[in-house]
C-alpha cells in the first residue's frame, strides 16, 4: 500500500511543481495553492516513505545489528529494538492524532482546508509503521524460536 501511494504521490507532486514553474516563469502568473499542495504532498510522501522503509527493514538499527552481532546476542538485541521501536511508534501515533485533531479549526491559507488533513499523514504513517513493526517482530520471534537465532543478512 505504501509503495502504491508513493508511486502515485511522487509523480503527482513532480507534475504539480512543474506546472507551477511554467506558470511562474513563462506566464508570470503563479498559483499560490499549488505550492501549498506540493508542500503537503511532500509531507505525506515523507511519511509513507518512512513506513515503506520500516516494511523493508531499511532502518539503521537493523543493518547495524546484522553486521555487528551474531547468535543469541543479536537475537536479544533485535527483540529489545523491536519493543523500543513499537513503544516509540505508539507514542508518536497517539501524539500525532492529538496534534492533528488540534489543527481542525485552523484553515490552510491557500487551499482553505482544515490543517488536520495535511497533519493526519503523521499518525497514519505511524499507525502503518506500528503494524509493520508488529509483523516484523512476530517474524523475528518465529525465526528465533525455530532456529535459535536470526540469520545474518
Amino acid at each position: 500500500m505504501c509503495r502504491i501511494m508513493l508511486i502515485i504521490m511522487v509523480p503527482a507532486m513532480t507534475g504539480i511543481v512543474f506546472v507551477q514553474v511554467i506558470l511562474r516563469y513563462v506566464f508570470l502568473s503563479p498559483l499560490s495553492w499549488i505550492e501549498e499542495l506540493a508542500r503537503y504532498l511532500l509531507v505525506w510522501i515523507s511519511c509513507f516513505g518512512a513506513a515503506y522503509a520500516v516494511k523493508k527493514r531499511e532502518h539503521i538499527a537493523v543493518m547495524f545489528l546484522n553486521k555487528m552481532f551474531k547468535g543469541y546476542v543479536k537475537s536479544a538485541l533485535t527483540i529489545l529494538i523491536h519493543v523500543l521501536v513499537i513503544i516509540f511508534f505508539m507514542v508518536c501515533l497517539v501524539k500525532g492524532i492529538g496534534l492533528s485533531l488540534r489543527q481542525w479549526n485552523v484553515v490552510t491559507p491557500a487551499l482553505q482546508i482544515p490543517r488536520t488533513l495535511p497533519y493526519f499523514g503523521i499518525p497514519i504513517s505511524f499507525a502503518i509503521m506500528l503494524l509493520f513493526s508488529f509483523e516484523l517482530f512476530i517474524e523475528d520471534i518465529k525465526t528465533i524460536f525455530s532456529k535459535g537465532s536470526l540469520p545474518t543478512v
